[in-house]
């Protein structure tokens, strides 16, 4: 087996702990989402949904950087999106889909306070170094 910066045991403890609360917030989205909304959508918006996380979770795991961008522009909407949702529920005193949504939020807010750390950052960096980068030449 090649070694090198993709496998999950030597990366930084940052690293892991994005990507691992990152999986589980897209998993709460899922489960929230196929609990209320899967019915009323086109299959077609379920398949964007599933490919999205799925797509985001692959290449965030894969250390690429624009990934992990990417990824944090998602995260914040997704933020505020579940914690409007979690007060909407609090208001009409639904506890379950409040819990549920507030969970969610939570898991997206630990996810990228850990993919926002300098180290994270820095290894990702590392790990994908020609991302952003031009190479000149003097010929």
């Amino acid at each position: 087996m090649e070694k090198g910066p993709h496998q999950l045991k030597i990366r930084p403890a940052a690293v892991k702990y994005g990507i691992i609360f990152l999986i589980c917030g897209w998993l709460c989205h899922y489960s929230f989402y196929f609990t209320h909304f899967a019915e009323e959508m086109p299959s077609k918006i379920t398949l964007l949904q599933l490919g999205v996380g799925i797509g985001i979770c692959y290449f965030v795991a894969t250390l690429k950087r624009w990934a992990r961008m990417m990824c944090l522009f998602f995260n914040i909407g997704i933020i505020a999106l579940y914690v409007l949702y979690c007060l909407a529920f609090f208001q009409s005193n639904k506890y379950n889909p409040m819990i549920l949504t507030g969970l969610t939020a939570i898991l997206f807010l630990i996810s990228t306070y850990f993919l926002l750390k300098k180290e994270t950052a820095q290894f990702f960096a590392a790990a994908d170094p020609g991302v952003g980068r031009q190479e000149t030449s003097d010929k």
